[in-house]
């Protein structure tokens, strides 16, 4: 069936006359600041000596007037576009404040957030909030101004006022306030003698969260598209489809927009194909090893396992050993599943006493043991504390121990008991990711991308920020051939620019001497990569003698204020998987899911939202050749297949995916650093 897509976009037309808008040099300390960028095309008839540098800045009411500020005539269609949606969200602003009376949150590039407290989910703690985006965008995907209506999901506010709760809580954890229908970060709040604890209350975060005590919710695999649309609907038809909207912003009748399907193309069929055991071809992981059996198995030919495990859960090792060597239901054992064979040598395991606080007493009990250099081992840490544990120090735990063992070149997988016996015969639906992570940990390669090997050179670099020292780190250099093949990573902090540079040149460097230089690099990069970040990159391609294209292509998740879309034609309304979209300047949502040519999907497998995609080029003029942006966009899509954690294929690539997930563990590390022998293995699934 041919999909019938729409996105959650909005159009609306521009005023009929020139509106007259007020302009100074001067703050008023009520008005709106605007940078250069901003300023209107005819702002010079007012201030004959302004200058369009990042030293000057002008100030604006808008639309009232104020002593100081003179009357500028303004043509919006005609004018600075980023001006006009300056305006627009000024006036999408100003009627949730004053007219629909909301709690507005103020984005970074002035988009609005409403705040709608939820008839639901409230408790005696904190009242739940439904948070809804406005963001305007200028004729990026249809003829008109556009409004992108996204819901945000929900956030929890204390019902406690920061004074009261400082008596029991550490400030430490408060972040945003709620105050008088306005945000503040709370140390602003203090700065500010206007603004009174007694009513200020907390937005919830993870920290606080934790410190109150609220247990932590394991995400939802409901199908969010429905749930999504039902309140961008509802939204728009309670504040949006009013005559009082209108008044400020004229709307089109249309409702959400039907995406163009000259807009719409989909990847190659190919590109759902992988390669399983002797090279034969299938599309879905979970049954094809099952029958075809993995790309290649481990290279070891003499692999160990032992458990390190609390003395109250040895039990357990005696099941998941049974389950890894004899199966579960319809898992048949490791050995048939991903050719995994292994020897449990006995008295080699390590049951550990201290369950808060392990890791010096299994460090002494490594120090004891012999490890042979013939042997390949593996540990599996039966963890005595899940995955969504609240309390610090037991988290970190797993970390510790994850870089004890890789400084002895072994690598490791985790279990949590508790999950295992919760899901009892269901855990055979866990057993197969844990053998594809295992085989990968120990270099087999449990499929392959089905694609004709190119003389190209992939790198990844993703992100994480951790909350609790305030750090963006960064996982890279991932480096891939074409195929998917893993060759290597580093790992560095955000602001080392030199430094990924410096690894993106050593992982050419690095192909070059196995293979002929590449023909293009192709970057999938976390975000947009400014011109300071590439042109170091562009220095070391240079320095290597190397004249070839790089194309960085920003990889985004879509999880809130930003356009999605919706096809009318299925029930599901997610998009076939393999469908990406222009959305204007080099952009693309692209959708990375289950579902094929509209058939069923596994509520297991979820329902994941589209990534957005930014292709830059060194050289401009390829990013215009469709058949090299279709090729890119493929690339993108094959890798999004290439995750060896589980059987399911998701949403993000590897070279996003697998950075990120680096990022995440390495500074628990001593020293924010990975032991030698992680650089080049996959310990970290």
């Amino acid at each position: 069936m041919e999909q019938s897509l729409f996105f959650n976009i909005l159009t609306f037309n521009w005023p009929e006359e020139p509106v007259t808008l007020y302009f100074s040099d001067t703050d008023n300390g009520m008005c709106q600041e605007l940078y250069f960028t901003l300023f209107p095309n005819e702002v010079e008839k007012l201030f004959p000596n302004i200058v369009r540098n990042s030293t000057n800045k002008l100030y604006t009411t808008f639309g009232y007037a104020a002593d100081g500020f003179k009357p500028l005539l303004i043509n919006l269609k005609a004018d600075n576009p980023d001006f006009a949606k300056r305006y627009f969200n000024n006036q999408i602003n100003y009627y949730f404040r004053k007219v629909a009376d909301k709690i507005v949150r103020t984005g970074f590039v002035n988009e609005n957030q409403i705040w709608l407290k939820s008839s639901s989910g409230s408790t005696s703690l904190f009242d739940v909030y439904e948070k809804f985006s406005l963001k305007v965008q200028i004729a990026l995907v249809s003829n008109y101004p556009e409004i992108v209506l996204s819901y945000d999901g929900q956030s929890k506010i204390c019902k406690q006022s920061a004074a009261e709760l400082i008596t029991t809580i550490s400030p430490k954890y408060f972040n945003r306030v709620l105050h008088n229908k306005s945000f503040y970060k709370w140390e602003k709040c203090q700065e500010n003698e206007f603004i009174d604890p007694e009513n200020c209350f907390p937005v919830i975060n993870k920290e606080l969260e934790a410190a109150l005590g609220i247990p932590i919710e394991a995400p939802s695999r409901e199908n969010r598209y429905p749930i999504y649309l039902r309140y961008i609907k509802g939204f728009y038809s309670k504040y949006i489809k009013k005559e009082q909207f209108g008044r400020f912003i004229k709307l089109n009748d249309e409702g959400f927009l039907a995406v163009n399907p000259s807009r719409i193309d989909t990847t190659s069929e190919e590109s759902n194909q992988l390669l399983f055991g002797n090279s034969q071809p299938d599309t879905t992981p979970k049954y094809a090893l099952k029958n075809l059996k993995p790309f290649k198995k481990s290279p070891y030919p003499n692999i160990h396992l032992f458990f390190i495990v609390h003395s109250d859960d040895i039990n357990h090792t005696f099941t998941i050993k049974d389950h890894f060597e004899n199966g579960l239901a319809s898992f048949e054992g490791m050995r048939s599943f991903v050719g995994l064979h292994f020897h449990t040598e006995e008295g080699f395991s390590i049951v550990f006493k201290d369950k808060d606080n392990p890791i010096t007493e299994i460090e002494k009990e490594l120090i004891k043991r012999s490890f042979d250099p013939e042997i390949r081992y593996i540990a599996i840490y039966i963890t005595p504390y899940g995955k969504f544990e609240k309390d610090k120090p037991k988290r970190e735990i797993y970390y510790q121990l994850k870089e004890l063992l890789l400084k002895r070149r072994i690598t490791s997988q985790a279990i949590d008991p508790k999950k295992m016996v919760e899901q009892g015969l269901n855990w055979k639906y866990s057993l197969p990711n844990i053998a594809v992570a295992m085989l990968a940990k120990l270099d087999g390669i449990p499929w392959r991308l089905n694609t004709p090997i190119k003389n190209e050179l992939v790198v990844g670099v993703g992100a994480f920020k951790h909350v609790d020292i305030g750090v963006q780190y960064i996982g890279s250099a991932f480096s891939f051939t074409n195929n998917g093949r893993f060759n290597r990573f580093e790992y560095f902090l955000r602001d080392e620019i030199d430094i990924l540079a410096g690894s993106i040149g050593d992982a050419v460097k690095n192909y070059a001497t196995v293979n002929a230089s590449p023909d293009r690099l192709i970057i999938h990069f976390y975000k947009t990569m400014s011109e300071n970040e590439m042109e170091p990159i562009i220095q070391q391609l240079t320095d290597l003698g190397l004249d070839i294209p790089v194309f960085i292509i920003t990889i985004n998740k879509t999880e809130s204020q930003d356009i999605v879309a919706f096809d009318s034609s299925w029930n599901g309304l997610m998009p076939d998987s393999g469908t990406f979209i222009g959305i204007g300047r080099d952009k693309y949502l692209l959708f990375n899911n289950t579902r094929y040519n509209s058939g069923p999907v596994a509520k297991a497998d979820g329902f994941p939202f589209p990534i957005k995609l930014k292709i830059q080029c060194s050289n401009p003029e390829l990013t215009k050749d469709t058949k090299t942006v279709n090729e890119l966009i493929d690339q993108v899509y094959q890798f999004s297949r290439m995750y060896w954690k589980s059987v399911r294929q998701q949403n993000l690539p590897v070279t996003i995916k697998y950075p990120e997930m680096v990022a995440q563990i390495a500074p628990h590390f001593i020293g924010n650093d990975i032991p030698p022998y992680g650089k080049d293995n996959l310990w970290f699934l």
